[in-house]
């Protein structure tokens, strides 16, 4: 596998609930499981933001990035302020997987994973962005790595040890 550090960048763990926004290169990386990670670039000024959301919506802060809708929204305000054209704004989707192996709950809905992705690409939508790559669903979670000023992503599935 290739060497993905760089001494020159910046290298940040993204945990569950958090995001990130760089205006300078940096290495994201975080695990994902049934969590999604939305990604946003912003290519002609180098710009990139990650969010690593757990659910897909609810009833919580405006601010409370745990959450898919309030994160996406949360990300594309501030990068397109910084890039000033949302047209140059690049979206990529990764995680929703369910790594419980259960394929629809108790009361009828979706895996958490699946609720997920389809909440990431429902806020995408009212934002008009389009996923220009993506990795989602399986059985697996998923090892991610974001170059903020490049775009590029880099994604290796997890192995359940049980």
């Amino acid at each position: 596998m290739k060497n993905l550090y760089d001494k020159h960048v910046c290298n940040v763990y993204l945990k569950p609930g958090e995001i990130f926004i760089a205006r300078s290169p940096a290495l994201v990386s975080t695990v994902l499981g049934s969590c999604v990670a939305v990604i946003l670039h912003a290519p002609r000024i180098g710009v990139g933001a990650i969010c690593h959301a757990m659910l897909p919506g609810g009833k919580a802060e405006q601010d409370d990035f745990r959450y898919v809708d309030r994160a996406v929204s949360y990300l594309y305000n501030r990068i397109s302020a910084l890039c000033g054209d949302p047209n140059d704004i690049e979206a990529k989707l990764f995680g929703g997987a369910n790594v419980l192996n259960f394929t629809v709950r108790n009361d009828g809905a979706g895996s958490v994973g699946g609720q997920n992705i389809e909440a990431a690409l429902q806020a995408l939508d009212r934002l008009g962005l389009k996923v220009s790559a993506a990795d989602t669903g399986g059985i697996q979670g998923r090892k991610l790595f974001f170059y903020s000023h490049s775009g590029e992503v880099f994604v290796r599935q997890v192995r359940k040890i049980f």
